[in-house]
């Protein structure tokens, strides 16, 4: 057997050796110390969620939802005129682009007509 042959079958040997390692590292962190912080982090988290802050947050996004999606909002109807305005600009740049497409095409058509 070459060299290549035989490196072949211990690669997959060191990936299987590597995936044991990771697990066995993962689940010594995950029962020992790191597990504490897992714990404080989660109280934290469920502690701040209620605070007045995080609750002032929460008023002011939904404030900001209902004033994009109502169109005698200002900021509702501005957002409604730019999508209107995309719109067209996009239709405007569709139908040039048929009108090149179509020019190109019969162009060629005639050059073709010429040569027959």
């Amino acid at each position: 057997m070459s060299d290549e042959q035989r490196s072949g079958g211990s690669g997959f040997g060191w990936f299987i050796l590597g995936g044991i390692v990771g697990l066995a590292a993962g689940a010594y962190i995950a029962s020992g110390p790191g597990r504490s912080q897992v714990d404080t982090l989660r109280s934290k988290t469920i502690e701040l969620s209620g605070s007045e802050p995080v609750q002032k947050a929460k008023q002011a996004a939904q404030r900001a939802r209902v004033a994009v999606t109502d169109p005698e909002n200002p900021v509702g109807k501005a957002i409604q005129d730019g999508v209107a305005a995309a719109k067209r600009r996009r239709e405007e740049l569709e139908a040039a682009a048929r009108g090149k497409i179509q020019s190109a095409t019969n162009g060629e058509d005639s050059k073709k007509g010429v040569a027959e």
